[in-house]
């Protein structure tokens, strides 16, 4: 069975995910396009086999399609999400979801109301490196886990021209937690359990464009162990995560813009260690294929909401802790 899909935002992410199922997956595929400027996005659709619309209206009412896919500017998600639950469309929706707790929760609540799906596009949920961290941590195979270390970074004044909507004022809060922090504060609740407190720093020093080009945050956990995160937006990419346990410590890392590369290499207090690589796998084409599983009830998707709820009002604190210079409750 084919799960066919439309998607709203045909831009360079748009396309990365669009491309990684259209012609590869028999589980799923893309039907249709809806953009801001259909002169423009015309040719990108028409070598995908996209109807191009302008108007979300026109996939939520058409019977063929079984589900959207928002790619859109994350200040637009709220509405979009409750158009889709509206019309009973299931919907999955791009990092960071919203940009503010009560947004989530006003879209959360109409999605509830009519029981659609709502499926957070966590893409580096999919990697197998963190499946396997993951299974180490449950196992008990680090002990208590006391702290993780998370750094995610790049180059954005590299990839963004003036005027894109991601260097937008309120677009991309907290320089590169949006595009790019996000991930690690959801890996962080996933391996480790809720965030109950944010401590945020923010600092613009190099970019000439209104976005901060360095974050730095601490997190408290509900199990009472503590996380930290960095993200620099002017850098050379990096991508690491450590779970520091009482057994054991375990690293993984990759390169930030390169799936497929990543390395776990695990050391225990005895001194043994373990060490995996990592194939290229697809994580987009993962992520789509488990909304299209979750849409048919093969099985659930495999973000819980209340974990999407949890990283987005972390999201929204890491600004709030910022401009305060003072921690934030959640």
């Amino acid at each position: 069975m084919t799960t066919t899909l439309a998607i709203a935002g045909l831009g360079r992410w748009g396309k990365v995910l669009v491309d990684s199922v259209q012609g590869r997956s028999d589980r799923v595929r893309f039907a249709a396009a809806v953009v801001r400027d259909a002169a423009r996005s015309s040719p990108d659709a028409a070598a995908r086999g996209l109807a191009v619309h302008t108007d979300l209206a026109a996939v939520l009412t058409d019977a063929a399609i079984d589900g959207i896919v928002l790619a859109t500017p994350h200040s637009q998600h709220q509405a979009q999400i409750i158009a889709c639950a509206t019309a009973g469309k299931p919907v999955f929706v791009e990092k960071p979801v919203t940009l503010t707790r009560a947004s989530a929760e006003t879209a959360l609540d109409a999605a509830r109301k009519t029981g659609i799906i709502v499926a957070g596009g966590f893409n580096r949920r999919f990697l197998g490196v963190i499946g396997d961290l993951k299974q180490l941590i449950e196992s008990g195979a680090l002990g208590t886990v006391l702290h993780i270390e998370a750094h995610f970074s790049g180059n954005v004044a590299g990839r963004y021209g003036a005027g894109h909507w991601r260097i937008a004022p309120g677009e991309s809060p907290a320089g590169g937690l949006a595009g790019s922090g996000i991930h690690h504060i959801d890996a962080i609740i996933h391996l480790a359990g809720p965030i109950t407190q944010v401590f945020g720093v923010t600092t613009r020093r190099v970019h000439d464009f209104p976005m901060d080009d360095t974050t730095m945050v601490t997190f408290r956990l509900a199990s009472g162990a503590v996380a930290s995160l960095l993200c620099v937006t002017a850098t050379v990419p990096t991508w690491r995560l450590v779970a520091f346990g009482t057994k054991a410590r375990a690293e993984v890392e990759g390169a930030a813009d390169r799936r497929g590369t990543e390395t776990l290499k695990v050391v225990f207090l005895n001194g043994d260690t373990l060490h995996r690589a990592y194939a290229p796998f697809d994580i987009e084409r993962a992520e789509l294929e488990a909304f299209a599983d979750a849409i048919i009830g093969r099985v659930p998707y495999p973000i819980p909401l209340d974990q999407v709820l949890n990283g987005v009002a972390a999201f929204e604190a890491v600004s709030l802790s910022a401009e305060r210079n003072a921690p934030v409750a959640l």
